[in-house]
């Protein structure tokens, strides 16, 4: 099963020193790839893209790139649940990996000045981030091989250095654990596969 989903992206934690709302945008993209080896439980391998920007500054925000692998529930089919045929809802939650481009970083990176007038220890062009995912999925049947989809994931950061602006969190370089939400919406298309 292909999936294709497009949304928004919701910081939750840290946001000490942003606005929420200056970076609610529909920014989110997924693409995944999902497979049930039971009539109940499977697995999906995900890409997807989180841009966190300012919607009134141009060059504050920060890129999320992450990669991530998924256990899948059918609820449907775990617990008999008496939804109509073309209806369905899914659990799923895993781990990823991502790639963060701060835009201290880009801007340092061009010869500007890095947050706090400091140095960045290592000339990296990103962070790197372990994340642990948990969402839920409604899924709507048009045909046999088509269904729209809506989901509600939340993105848990094990440890971050720079906040969704861009810009380092703390003077010091301490990392503090963060998270986000994504709500999108999309498609799956259902391949044939013959077991």
């Amino acid at each position: 099963m292909l999936e294709i989903k497009g949304g928004f992206n919701i910081p939750i934690t840290p946001v000490g020193t942003i606005e929420v709302s200056d970076y609610t945008m529909p920014r989110h993209l997924d693409f995944g790839l999902r497979y049930m080896f039971m009539k109940s439980y499977g697995v999906k391998a995900c890409y997807s893209l989180d841009r966190f920007q300012n919607k009134f500054l141009n060059g504050v925000g920060n890129t999320y790139h992450r990669l991530s692998i998924e256990a899948v529930c059918d609820l449907k089919q775990k617990f008999n649940l008496f939804f109509r045929t073309d209806f369905n809802m899914l659990i799923h939650g895993g781990l990823g990996i991502t790639h963060a481009y701060p835009e201290a970083i880009k801007r340092y990176l061009r010869g500007g000045r890095f947050t706090f007038g400091e140095t960045p220890r290592i000339p990296k062009k990103y962070e790197r981030i372990g994340n642990l995912i948990f969402g839920i999925t409604t899924e709507y049947k048009v045909s046999r091989r088509i269904a729209i989809i809506f989901d509600a994931t939340y993105v848990f950061n094990r440890e971050q250095q720079y906040t969704y602006s861009g810009e380092l969190l703390n003077k010091n370089r301490a990392k503090v654990r963060g998270g986000f939400l994504n709500f999108s919406g999309g498609i799956y298309y259902f391949f044939k596969v013959n077991r």
